[in-house]
C-alpha cells in the first residue's frame, strides 16, 4: 500500500495556525489534502500530527474531511511516520509536509513512479531542488524507515525525518529533477 503521510501541526513557529487559515473559505490542509487526493497512485492519506492540545482543532479538521489522524511526539516526528505506516501497512510512504497547499500530485505520480521503475530506495524531487517551493516530495519503502527508524539517533534527523537517509550511503537513491530550475 502507498502511503501520503502529511506532517502537520498548529504551533509554527513563524505563523501559528497556519494549517488552518482559509482561503476561498478553504483551509489550508483542506487544500492540500484535496491535492493529494487527485494522485492515483497514492492508496491512502494520513495526517501525522502530535498530542499537543494545539493540535486539537487541526486533528478535528482533518478527521472532518473524512481523513485518517495519527498523534503521537511532537519533535520525533521521525517515529511518527513509523507508527502510521506500521499502523495502516505501507509498504510505500510518500513524505508530504503541511505547509505545501499547492503540492502537484501530478508530480508525486511521477516521483512513485521513478521510484518503482528505478528499484531505489528513496526518490525525491529535492535532489537537487529543481521545482519551486512547496512542491517537494519524498518516496521510500517501509523497509527503509524501519532501518531510519532504528539507526538515527541525532535529533535533526528525528525532527525531519529523511536526512538520514540522504546523508547515507547506504541507500539507492534517484531525483526528478526539473528540467528548468
Amino acid at each position: 500500500m502507498i502511503i501520503a503521510i502529511v506532517q502537520a501541526r498548529m504551533g509554527s513557529k513563524r505563523l501559528p495556525g497556519k494549517v488552518l487559515l482559509k482561503v476561498n473559505g478553504k483551509t489550508l490542509i483542506e487544500i492540500l489534502m484535496q491535492r493529494l487526493l487527485l494522485s492515483k497512485k497514492i492508496e491512502k492519506i494520513v495526517l501525522a500530527t502530535s498530542k499537543k492540545k494545539e493540535n486539537d482543532p487541526l486533528v478535528e479538521e482533518v478527521k472532518d474531511l473524512g481523513f485518517k489522524v495519527y498523534r503521537g511526539s511532537e519533535n520525533d516526528v521521525l517515529d511518527r511516520y513509523f507508527n502510521v505506516a506500521k499502523k495502516f501497512k505501507a509498504n510505500v510512504i510518500v513524505r508530504i509536509t503541511g505547509d505545501c497547499p499547492l503540492i502537484d500530485p501530478y508530480l508525486i505520480d511521477e516521483i512513485i513512479k521513478l521510484y518503482f521503475e528505478n528499484e531505489v530506495d528513496y526518490a525525491s524531487n529535492s535532489e537537487p531542488p529543481t521545482h519551486p517551493d512547496g512542491l517537494s516530495a519524498e518516496v521510500f519503502s517501509f523497509e527503509v524507515l524501519e532501518k531510519v527508524h532504528k539507526f538515527a539517533k541525532d535529533p535533526f534527523e528525528r525532527e525531519h525525518v529523511t536526512p538520514f537517509i540522504r546523508k547515507s550511503n547506504q541507500f539507492k537513491r534517484i531525483n526528478l529533477a526539473n528540467n528548468k530550475n
